[in-house]
């Protein structure tokens, strides 16, 4: 089992356009064992999937295809033992709109277990706006 975590940005997108990323993320993700959570700072998007490694390079591919977004950059791959999200088949984590109470928000929503690197690298998304 691996554990990526991919920045990309985004098309002009509208509420609407998350709400079906994140719907369409659900119902794919529990076909393929895939868990994990979705950031939209309104510009740029960072997920982390988890799941078994052909799973996760099939979604890669998908992603790469999507017109919504461009520029994908994987920031993790990570071997794991067991998952950090086990319980979220794709979780959108909502950013404050205000940059300075970002990292305390998400950093408190953030699964206990995340790996200081990628716990790392996600509070470090938060700040860019």
């Amino acid at each position: 089992m691996r554990q990526f975590v991919y920045i990309s940005t985004a098309a002009d997108l509208g509420d609407g356009d998350i709400a079906a990323i994140l719907a369409a993320s659900q119902r794919n993700n529990a076909l393929r064992d895939i868990t994990g959570f979705l950031l939209y700072n309104g510009r740029n998007f960072l997920q982390l999937i988890e799941g078994p490694a052909a799973s996760l390079l099939a979604l890669m591919r998908d992603l790469h295809a999507d017109r919504r977004h461009s520029g994908i950059v994987r920031l993790e791959d990570i071997p794991i033992a067991e998952r950090d999200c086990a319980d979220w088949i794709m979780r959108r984590i909502y950013l404050a709109d205000e940059v300075a109470v970002r990292q305390d928000k998400l950093d408190s929503e953030l699964p206990m277990q995340l790996s200081a690197q990628t716990r790392r690298t996600v509070l470090n998304f938060a700040i860019l706006n």
